[in-house]
């Protein structure tokens, strides 16, 4: 299944509404996980500027995956990622993405026990405490694919940073070329069912990291640009 089709264009308001699994055929697989696709917030110029910045003084590189905040503590497997990518700490950027998209996220503000989607940050029963949204990851992942790249099946990994935030939700911002085949992100359900996510110049893709298996197709034509980043949060526990 493909989400939406591809000749949409119709864009979403600031009210943008969270995934209805139930119009998916990934109803039972993930019925009351967070996922948002959002088209209309960046533009073809936004876009070209955001690759402008990735490469302004840095070059693509081939893409690592990581175990640990370490430097270090990666290592390359083509075999399941291999894209080229460009990692940029910038705290004015994360900062202008975020007010650019907090209209849209506005139920992730606050999180408490017995919120609709306190699931995000617990593994089973309610949340304790209270989650509230702080900002995006200053850590900027630029990403490039070009035709035959790939990124196989995972969960996006949870980061506790020192300073106290923590990420729980995933940003990816899709940012062109016209005219890319394939690069889908397949978010992954059982039985071989699946929802593809076209890679839409402009495109906003945001879903909790818990239990969420996706992967990016191969890309078939053209070159795949995306930037992603995290939702971080700080948690406040219950007074005792």
């Amino acid at each position: 299944m493909v989400y939406p089709s591809e000749t949409s264009e119709e864009p979403r308001t600031a009210d943008a509404p969270v995934l209805d699994w139930a119009s998916t055929d990934l109803a039972n697989d993930y019925a009351g996980h967070y996922v948002k696709i959002i088209d209309g917030v960046f533009s073809p110029e936004d876009c070209a500027e955001l690759i402008k910045l990735a490469e302004s003084d840095s070059k693509w590189k081939q893409a690592a995956v990581h175990y640990g905040m370490g430097a270090d503590q990666n290592y390359v497997n083509t075999d399941y990622r291999n894209s080229e990518r460009i990692l940029r700490f910038d705290n004015d950027a994360a900062e202008k993405l975020y007010k650019k998209l907090l209209p849209y996220v506005h139920e992730l503000v606050e999180v408490k026990a017995g919120s609709k989607w306190e699931g995000i940050f617990g593994q089973r029963g309610p949340v304790k405490g209270t989650w509230n949204l702080v900002g995006l990851n200053e850590r900027l992942s630029f990403l490039k694919y070009r035709k035959g790249h790939y990124f196989r099946s995972h969960c996006d990994g949870q980061l506790d940073l020192p300073d106290g935030r923590k990420s729980r939700v995933t940003l990816q911002i899709y940012l062109g070329e016209d005219g890319v085949q394939g690069g889908a992100t397949r978010i992954e359900g059982r039985k071989g069912k699946h929802l593809d996510v076209l890679p839409k110049k402009g495109r906003v893709l945001i879903f909790q990291q818990r239990n969420i298996w996706h992967n990016g197709q191969d890309v078939e034509k053209g070159i795949k640009y995306a930037v992603r980043s995290d939702f971080m949060f700080r948690h406040t526990p219950e007074s005792e």
